[in-house]
């Protein structure tokens, strides 16, 4: 099914709750077919208890982790580190190629988030890496007010939060890999938009709203998703051709750009990521090259 892949392999009953929102433009109806990438990308170990406890603000209390890649990503990244709030269950996600890097990416993440919602984060969850302890990021969290929480060593369920976003963001990126046949060398872009598309996936631990909808009070939007891996055509530049030159060239869908209005792209030929706006999609779910 199409919004099945174009929502990142969401769930039967999350897409049942947003056709009968009827945010989903032609579906009247859900009845998910059997899905190989499902069933293969989303084994799972037995739950352990957690607290169903939630902060009552945006940014009271927000979760990060740091997850490592088995093979380096077609951006050079190594790792992602994750945020979420935990309020809103709003997940961010930055692939970046050092742990080192984490300190630098928690201050533009801080940056952005208390610019977009115009409050402060209050408190800081994370477990105990060296990323998260050294002197200057406790110093800054000192500086900014930023209360620091740290799990017990060999105990990750103490972030569960943190913990089960980054179990949901990596079974969503197999299965988008695995629908489109792409290599490991894309999880970055996969993880990416893995992340945008479960923030508009309805949540129990929000009692079934979207992380989107609970962050800025708005109904959330569907009629930008495109299928990850799917066939597109790019419109060139006009001076990157002349009057007898292809007017586009075939390239793969990866994701949203972020901070500007456009799609980011595969061009296999260049074997570059390209963002653009001129776009004509076929929505095929795998891309030939």
């Amino acid at each position: 099914m199409i919004w099945h892949q174009k929502l990142g392999h969401m769930s039967e009953q999350g897409m049942k709750i947003l056709v009968e929102k009827k945010l989903l433009p032609g579906l009247t109806k859900v009845s998910l077919p059997f899905c190989e990438h499902c069933v293969t990308s989303k084994q799972h170990r037995l739950k352990f208890n957690t607290s169903n406890s939630r902060s009552k603000a945006i940014l009271e209390l927000v979760h990060s982790d740091v997850w490592q890649a088995p093979v380096t990503s077609i951006g050079g990244a190594n790792y992602f580190v994750s945020f979420i709030d935990d309020y809103s269950r709003r997940c961010w996600v930055y692939p970046i190629k050092r742990k080192a890097d984490v300190f630098g990416i928690f201050k533009v993440f801080k940056a952005r988030v208390e610019l977009e919602s115009g409050k402060k984060i209050k408190c800081l969850r994370t477990d105990n890496g060296g990323e998260y302890t050294g002197n200057e990021f406790d110093s800054f969290c000192k500086q900014e007010g930023i209360k620091r929480q740290f799990t017990t060593a060999y105990t990750p369920q103490q972030n569960g939060v943190a913990e089960r976003m980054n179990r949901t963001l990596l079974e969503r990126t197999r299965a988008m890999l695995s629908t489109a046949g792409l290599e490991k060398k894309f999880w970055a872009e996969a993880v990416n938009t893995a992340c945008y598309v479960i923030n508009r996936a309805p949540s129990t631990a929000i009692e079934l709203r979207t992380p989107m909808e609970m962050w800025t009070g708005k109904p959330v939007d569907y009629s930008n998703l495109l299928v990850f891996g799917s066939p597109v055509y790019a419109m060139y530049n006009a001076q990157e051709t002349t009057k007898l030159d292809p007017k586009s060239r075939k390239c793969l869908f990866l994701g949203y750009a972020d901070g500007v209005k456009g799609y980011r792209l595969w061009d296999s030929t260049t074997h570059k990521v390209v963002v653009s706006r001129d776009v004509l999609f076929t929505e095929r779910t795998r891309y030939n090259k």
